[in-house]
């Protein structure tokens, strides 16, 4: 059996032991009620002799009712309707004795002819009444004492029920309030309240909701934070491209001004405005390409991993493409150290676009008269591809927008890795650092 299945027992096994404990105890006190309530009052019967005192009642309204009707014993039809209206007694009735008449079979009662005679027996309690045909000896059995017993029963069972729903009551009084505490924390959260935190008791199927709420609690706040940096980050980088942009396009209008209204001096400075146009539209374009590219991997969903495999493997062939490249933009690397032991996870995509990205920011910034340094070393848990270059001079007056550098950290939060950059006075370091798989 799995511990889901396990904890789907958890509620039902509590309210199942707050059942049987309830029942235990009000049944206990059934119980005590019933027998000790039935001491107590068989005691205080016998002591007070009430059933011999409701029974000699009985005995003078029975007479009453003889002497009035002027009744014989042998009246079968009107004694069987005073019985009738005392429900609760049983009469008898003898003659010499012999038994005239029995309120259990009334119709079977003798007339006194051919009858054998009762024995007399001397714990019952006779009582002489007065017939038309002469007196009789008379015998009630009172029912007052089953009134009492069964007032009895009827209020222990009321009791122990009343006993049982207060049990009952008082144990999921505790988990109804936690069901109205989860039902204000998730008005809350739907609020947009995502900072409070869902309580979490017990380990039963109500506390696994709650660890479930919670999760999707943080999962939402995480997603707020990211949202609000992204339009942040997108804020930032349409101002910088946006002052980017408005720097080449300015400088263009100018040129083509001087060459609309001819105020060069010769053809030679007519050439060298239309190359100077030649290299801010090629600026513009980067500068498109770079915000494409910054969509593109904001828009992508999260990327799948490919299997890990060895740090050379993966980075041996767009190494040694970007080296050629380099190499024919008059810039040299150097691999200062062998490739480390150890396997990360990459998607390769993205692994060819650092590359590119990190070419780009080489031919436009770094000095050519100095190699690329370019190191692969374990840090920890972390595998870091460094990149070390030495700044142009005259690379060091050109603003950028950075938007390269956040497509290249964009890509690396997505490889669950991380990016670093480092200047100190005229050289410029980027680490990718990747996790060890």
């Amino acid at each position: 059996m799995t511990g889901k299945s396990c904890r789907r027992k958890g509620l039902i096994t509590q309210l199942g032991g707050l059942l049987c404990l309830a029942g235990c105890v009000s049944g206990v006190l059934f119980f005590t009620l019933k027998v000790g309530g039935g001491v107590l009052l068989g005691r205080y019967l016998e002591q007070d002799h009430r059933q011999e005192q409701h029974v000699e009642e009985q005995v003078a309204l029975f007479q009453e009712y003889v002497t009035e009707l002027n009744l014989a014993a042998s009246d079968t039809q009107e004694l069987t309707q005073w019985v009738r209206r005392n429900p609760l007694i049983l009469m008898e009735i003898y003659r010499s004795n012999v038994l005239l008449y029995t309120s259990l079979a009334p119709t079977e009662s003798s007339d006194g002819e051919q009858d054998l005679e009762a024995p007399y027996y001397d714990w019952v309690s006779y009582y002489e009444v007065e017939f038309s045909d002469g007196p009789a000896d008379v015998v009630l059995y009172s029912g007052e004492a089953y009134q009492w017993y069964v007032f009895l029963t009827i209020t222990s069972l009321a009791l122990s029920f009343g006993v049982f729903l207060v049990i009952f009551i008082l144990g999921i009084r505790k988990l109804v309030e936690y069901i109205c505490l989860l039902s204000d924390q998730i008005q809350a959260m739907e609020g947009g309240d995502l900072d409070q935190e869902i309580y979490v008791k017990g380990d039963h199927e109500l506390s696994t909701l709650a660890r479930g709420l919670n999760s999707m609690r943080l999962s939402f706040r995480e997603q707020r934070e990211r949202e609000k940096e992204l339009y942040r980050n997108n804020q930032i980088i349409i101002t910088q491209m946006s002052h980017d942009l408005r720097t080449p396009l300015t400088a263009i209008q100018i040129y083509t001004d001087i060459l609309r209204y001819r105020k060069f001096e010769n053809s030679g400075q007519a050439e060298e405005y239309l190359n100077r146009i030649d290299g801010k539209i090629s600026q513009i374009k980067q500068l498109a390409e770079n915000i494409f590219e910054y969509s593109l991997v904001q828009g992508e969903p999260q990327v799948i991993l490919e299997a890990s495999e060895a740090v050379r493997e993966i980075f041996h062939d767009p190494l040694s493409e970007m080296a050629a490249y380099l190499e024919r933009q008059g810039l040299q690397l150097q691999l200062e150290t062998g490739w480390p032991d150890g396997r990360i996870c990459v998607y390769a995509p993205y692994v060819k676009r650092l590359m590119d990205n990190i070419a780009s920011n080489l031919i436009k910034y770094a000095l050519p008269a100095q190699a690329v340094r370019v190191a692969m070393v374990v840090e920890g848990q972390e595998i870091c591809f460094r990149v070390t270059n030495a700044i142009a001079p005259e690379a060091s007056g050109q603003s950028s927008s950075g938007i390269g550098l956040s497509n290249m950290r964009a890509m690396m939060e997505k490889m669950e890795g991380s990016l670093e950059t480092v200047q100190t006075g005229e050289t410029f370091q980027v680490t990718l650092r990747f996790p060890l798989a």
